[in-house]
This record gives C-alpha cells, sequence and structure tokens, in this order.
C-alpha cells in the first residue's frame, strides 16, 4: 500500500528517515526539458510530498513562480539557487 506525505511550509517533519534535498523557502531553479514549458524557470519551494513508505519514499517538490503558478518536481529537476 502506497502511502503519501505531505509537508507543509514550515512543517519540515522526515517521517521516512529520507532527507529531503531541498527544504521549505528554499529558491530554485528547473533544470532539464520540462523549462522549456515554463515562462519561469526559478521559484520557491513550498510543499514537499513523500510518496510510498520508508526507504521507497519518493519525495517531489512543489515549487510556487513569481507569478504565482506553480508545478511539481522530482529533485533532479531542480537546483539550489545559493542565497
Amino acid at each position: 500500500m502506497a502511502h503519501t506525505l505531505h509537508f507543509a511550509l514550515g512543517e519540515m517533519k522526515q517521517p521516512t528517515g529520507r532527507k529531503p534535498r531541498f527544504k521549505i523557502n528554499d529558491n530554485v531553479r528547473i533544470v532539464g526539458p520540462t523549462v522549456s514549458e515554463r515562462t519561469h524557470d526559478t521559484g520557491t519551494v513550498t510543499e514537499v510530498v513523500g510518496i510510498g513508505a520508508g526507504a521507497d519514499t519518493i519525495l517531489r517538490y512543489r515549487v510556487t513562480f513569481p507569478d504565482g503558478t506553480n508545478g511539481t518536481f522530482f529533485g533532479f529537476e531542480l537546483e539550489l539557487i545559493p542565497s
């Protein structure tokens, strides 16, 4: 049975034992083929979503863009923008 875990803004818990690559409020750049489909290629991580359980959990990151739109990405589709 698959489990879905949501970590909302300011609520970074790690029940899966897996450390997220990005944290809430991290500024990130979208990299790879999906970037050509977007007006903006940078945004802010607003949610971390874990699908699965334990070591099999897959983390995805919801990113909100400056125009208010958002998208959900795998970690390999994002890179951290240094502050």
